[in-house]
């Protein structure tokens, strides 16, 4: 199974297209257990469609079904993103859109950091 995402062109300038361009070629060179892996992207006239790894859940969708989590599993999910956001920098990249709605989370409670702003 995997995640695809389509991202329309239209009312982008030729700077925010670069960018994106841009956003992909890096996130197709990552490797990391908790980063969504950029499988495959292409592009037509009227957008362009990125093919990602499928994680199951967000989590601010789960904040919002539960109104918390357990004092383990935000251990769990912080020692993750640390890991994830390392990772980044030591690449130097930055994730300059972090938020619940970009946490996925996976049946096993994989964290993987997605859409990178």
């Amino acid at each position: 199974i995997v995640a695809l995402k389509f991202i329309p062109k239209v009312g982008r300038s030729e700077k925010e297209l670069n960018g994106l361009k841009r956003e992909i070629q890096i996130m197709t060179d990552l490797q990391h257990p908790n980063i969504v892996r950029m499988l495959d992207s292409c592009e037509t006239e009227r957008e362009v469609v990125v093919v990602t790894e499928y994680a199951e859940g967000e989590l601010f969708q789960i904040l919002e079904d539960d109104g918390s989590l357990s004092e383990e599993l935000v251990r769990d999910v912080s020692a993750q993103l640390v890991s994830a956001l390392y990772y980044l920098h030591s690449h130097r990249i930055l994730h300059r859109d972090m938020k619940p709605q970009n946490i996925l989370l996976g049946k096993d409670e994989t964290v993987k950091l997605c859409d990178f702003g």
